[in-house]
Parts: C-alpha cells; structure tokens; sequence
C-alpha cells in the first residue's frame, strides 16, 4: 500500500475523533441558519459599513457570536459575588462553582436567535468538576440566558440527544 493511500485511511478512521469536544451535545443540523445575501454597500471584501452585522452563517458571524456568547456567559457567571450557585436536584444540594471556560470551539446556532454551549467548571471546596449546558438568546446586543443544566459530574453524562435534538437521560 503506498504512504498517500495509508494517510488517507488513517485519516478518515481518525476524523471522528476530532469531530467535536462533546458530540452528544445539539447542533444546527436540524435548524440551518439562513444564509445572508452580500450586500453592495460593503466597500472591501470582509468590511462592513457600521451597525451592519455579518451574513448569518458566515465564518465571520459564527466567531463574532461565539465571542459574544462566551462574553455573556462569563458575565452572567460572574455576577453571582461569592460564587456560581446551580441547584443540583438528582444529589439535592447545591454547587458553588469556579468557572474554568466555555468550550468556544463548540457554541451552536440553533436557529433564530438561539444558541447553546457548555463550559467546565470546578467545585468550590471540593475536586468535582461540572459540565454545565447554557442556552441563550440574543435580541439587538443583549443576550439572556434561558436555561442552564448539569450535563456531566466529574465525567459521567447525566442525559444525551437524540437524532432529533431531544435531551434523553443516559441509563
């Protein structure tokens, strides 16, 4: 077998590997974004006249809200002054959490104004580690975030998605 064909193989028996950080989590799959026509008023390739945003769906639109995205999270984690509390009903307690990031590479456009990501948190006073999932909307310049959920302690998966996007719990 020559090298270029046993690269190949080896390729694409690795690329589900580097498909995603969480690929139990949603996509847009099932709720494409619509693609924006390029307007005449840009005056150089990429330029944008002021208050006008880039084509939904496009490279520069996808890392302008994943930035925006994390931004929101991270504010809306910081607001809370000793600590990020998120009641947990399965252990019935409470986590008081450190932010360790939100997992940028992997912000999803759900359609509209929807999106979802999950960041990684620490356990204040303790070695857990957390996998929150946060879903927001933006409207203008403001984001709300909707709902946020435990997906994973230390590791182990608390639920899933279906081929429909719909949460099932893992057994």
């Amino acid at each position: 077998m020559n090298r270029t064909l046993a690269f190949l193989i080896a390729a694409a028996l690795a690329a589900p590997l580097f498909a995603g950080e969480h690929p139990e989590h949603p996509t847009a799959a099932e709720h494409p974004a619509p693609k924006a026509a390029a307007s005449s008023e840009h005056r150089k390739k990429g330029e944008h006249p002021a208050g006008h945003e880039h084509p939904v769906g496009s490279k520069a639109w996808t890392k302008q809200m994943s930035k925006d995205y994390t931004k929101a999270v991270e504010a809306y984690v910081a607001k809370a002054p000793k600590g990020f509390k998120v009641k947990d009903d399965k252990l019935g307690k409470e986590w008081t959490l450190k932010l360790i990031g939100v997992h940028k590479k992997r912000v999803a456009h759900l359609g509209g104004k929807k999106f979802f990501a999950c960041a990684d948190f620490k356990s204040v006073g303790s070695k857990d580690k957390l996998d929150l999932d946060f879903y927001a909307s933006k409207a203008g310049d403001s984001w709300t975030i909707d709902q946020v959920l435990i997906h994973k302690v230390n590791g182990k998966a608390r639920y899933t998605y279906n081929d429909k996007n719909e949460r099932v719990p893992v057994e």
